[in-house]
């Protein structure tokens, strides 16, 4: 499948794993479209992007904020042309992160606002000219507490665990429609000298899972680490 003139929308677009993305895509012939919410930050990645002779372009955007992030997408569209990869892996620490027992119901929808109904909201506005055209994909990128139950994430653990959920439930309907959806969930510091857990190996990986849409999931590092790291056992497959 060639990947020239296509274009990839990275809504969550921070410095770490979201440009590993967008700098593996943009190699293999993809405009990339940056959307988040400092302007001064998606400028600097737009330089470097160009810097390497990738068309780019930047939408600063809030993305709890649906009416922006939608606006956001249709200036993507107009100017880079209709998404046919859509990326999304917002920061949780952008909307505050509690621990299990300090987490309240204003904590939990402020991350729910950020990874599930920003997620929703951009799936549901890019995925209709997807269904039209028989093609496309959805990566969602979450963290370890979506299968991990991780204290210390209280909040944020409530919402991966439920976008990683709707991503594994909805992905066998579209891909019978010609979409595919996939879930990287990343178990490692990204940067943090793991090589799995570099951003363009992440990057890469995200590729691959686009190009063969073979597998919905894929986990980066050592999830069995992250149980142990708990004190909790992972439950039996069996």
């Amino acid at each position: 499948m060639s990947t020239d003139g296509r274009t990839l929308a990275v809504v969550g677009a921070g410095p770490g794993l979201a440009m590993g993305v967008a700098r593996v895509f943009g190699a293999h012939g993809y405009r990339v479209g940056l959307i988040a919410r400092g302007a001064a930050g998606l400028a600097d990645r737009v330089r470097d992007l160009s810097g390497l002779g990738i068309r780019s372009a930047a939408f600063p955007a809030d993305v709890r904020d649906p009416a922006a992030l939608t606006a956001a997408l249709d200036a993507l569209a107009a100017r880079l042309g209709p998404v046919d990869v859509l990326e999304y892996g917002p920061d949780p620490r952008s909307a505050g992160i509690t621990g299990a027992l300090r987490t309240t119901a204003a904590s939990a929808t402020d991350q729910f606002d950020l990874i599930v109904r920003g997620a929703l909201t951009a799936v549901g506005h890019v995925l209709p000219a997807m269904l039209d055209r028989g093609d496309g994909a959805l990566l969602l990128t979450t963290g370890a507490s979506s299968v991990v139950p991780m204290p210390v994430l209280g909040n944020v653990g409530v919402a991966m665990a439920g976008l990683r959920h709707w991503a594994l439930s909805v992905a066998p309907e579209l891909a019978s429609r010609g979409v595919y959806v996939g879930t990287v969930t990343v178990a490692t510091a990204v940067g943090g000298g793991d090589p799995a857990g570099e951003p363009d190996a992440i990057g890469r990986l995200c590729l691959d899972m686009v190009t063969r849409r073979d597998r919905v999931e894929e986990v980066v590092g050592d999830i069995g680490r992250v149980w142990r790291l708990v004190g909790q056992r992972a439950p039996s497959s069996g």
